[in-house]
């Protein structure tokens, strides 16, 4: 299911979309008209800005780590990103998977805290992607949930150990992901905290390319997912009230 929406939202399946309707159009108005539009969409979402200006309360609407609060970190939670086969086909964390637990191991190091990591099975063929990548970088104190397949399932999961833990825990997940996992985690009354992340503009974001219809697959995406969450009510819509 997942990879058809992702095909669906991609920009060069609705600009081929586009251009087909032109194609096949009869009147020389409406194939300019759908031409027009097809190249606005390039334009509007190969554009890294536009990806940028869509993702900002994705990343923003959360509550973030400070000097003020830092100190009642009690414990990181890593969300894993999947796994991957290296070369000689053994299962190791993917690229996301090791960025999110080398910056979640350097928090619980630095606060002096204990690390979560939580990510079930996601192939019959592979143990769950928390021990993969407690074996990965030798983690033995670290804590894991290996049963939660996605950002739900993990919050619902460590409902119990947030009750258990007095203050707030750091969250590590992905950049379009924070405002769904802190929304899914304050949903099961985890009080969490995440990373502060700052924007940076630069000419490079008003040039279409092809990391820019990435970005904006990637963050209509989250959206949809957000949508989703809040239907099937993993989502409580009360939580909206504490942001």
């Amino acid at each position: 299911m997942k990879q058809i929406i992702l095909i669906l939202i991609n920009p060069f399946t609705v600009i081929t979309f586009l251009f087909f309707c032109g194609l096949v159009s009869s009147r020389v108005k409406r194939k300019i008209k759908f031409y027009f539009y097809g190249l606005l969409f390039f334009i509007i979402s190969s554009s890294p800005i536009t990806s940028t200006i869509l993702s900002y309360p994705l990343i923003n609407a959360v509550e973030t780590l400070n000097d003020e609060n830092s100190n009642d970190i009690h414990s990181i939670i890593v969300l894993t990103a999947g796994i991957q086969k290296n070369i000689v086909g053994e299962w190791m964390p993917s690229i996301n998977s090791i960025n999110r637990t080398l910056l979640g191991k350097s928090y619980s190091e630095k606060l002096y805290v204990p690390l979560v990591i939580s990510g079930g099975p996601t192939s019959s063929e592979a143990s769950s992607e928390a021990l993969i990548i407690k074996n990965y970088f030798s983690l033995e104190d670290s804590i894991l949930d290996q049963n939660s397949k996605n950002t739900y399932e993990s919050a619902k999961g460590l409902s119990n150990y947030c009750k258990t833990e007095k203050g707030p825990l750091l969250l590590i997940t992905g950049e379009y992901h924070r405002l769904r996992s802190y929304l899914s985690f304050k949903s099961q009354n985890c009080e969490v905290l995440l990373l502060k992340k700052e924007t940076k503009l630069n000419l490079k974001l008003f040039f279409p390319s092809n990391k820019g219809m990435t970005l904006f697959k990637n963050v209509i995406y989250e959206y949809i997912g957000l949508v989703y969450y809040f239907l099937t009510n993993k989502i409580k819509v009360l939580v909206l009230l504490d942001i």
